[in-house]
């Protein structure tokens, strides 16, 4: 998963702090982070990815997942980058700290009925951030439930392990892919690290 994380590139500590664990619960979670800031743990789109998505005609709000912003200070790109989510059906959410009332302006835009389901504002303390930013995750993932896999993802295997591929989907209606996705997610319900990571934060 790819989300963009967008804050402001200079802010008070104590905000700065906010947008590192932010950054960092992603990361921890699994997650490529792009972003608007130089930050530990967040990724670039290297020049071969960049090269990549212009032949294919690809464009940055393509290959991304979701739109994260930090919004409690002014971050003049924030409407543009929703905006863009919209457009493109990405899920977004804004965070605010709790001291911070949510802008009147948002708040219109939420009443569209496609902006209800994508756009996500949230008001946040140090006790539920955590929280906050699983559910997104959460709601990333459960909207992919039921669709068509998009994401591509190049593994090179042996030669060994492709005869048993295709021993194993043999007079099945499985593809290869489909049945390594299958056993993909058997490891996921079945990894208890990561059942207890969700759980402890949700």
């Amino acid at each position: 998963m790819r989300l963009y994380f967008a804050a402001p590139t200079k802010a008070p500590t104590s905000l700065e702090k906010q947008f590192a664990r932010i950054v960092d619960l992603f990361y921890s979670a699994g997650v490529t982070v792009l972003s608007n800031r130089q930050e530990k743990n967040v990724s670039d789109l290297t020049n071969q990815d960049l090269e990549k998505m212009e032949s294919t005609g690809e464009n940055m709000i393509e290959a991304i997942d979701g739109i994260v912003i930090e919004g409690t200070k002014f971050l003049p790109e924030s409407g543009y980058l929703i905006a863009i989510g919209l457009a493109h059906k990405k899920p977004i959410l804004f965070l605010t700290q709790s001291a911070k009332t949510i802008d009147k302006n948002l708040l219109e835009i939420k009443k569209e009925p496609t902006a209800a389901k994508l756009l996500n504002l949230k008001t946040y303390t140090q006790k539920n951030l955590d929280e906050n930013l699983l559910e997104f995750l959460q709601q990333i993932e459960q909207g992919d439930s039921g669709e068509k896999a998009t994401i591509k993802f190049t593994l090179r295997m042996t030669k060994k392990i492709e005869r048993y591929l295709q021993w194993k989907t043999h007079n099945t209606k499985l593809s290869k892919a489909d049945y390594l996705r299958e056993v993909i997610e058997k490891i996921i319900n079945q990894d208890q690290d990561f059942q207890k990571f969700i759980a402890d934060n949700s």
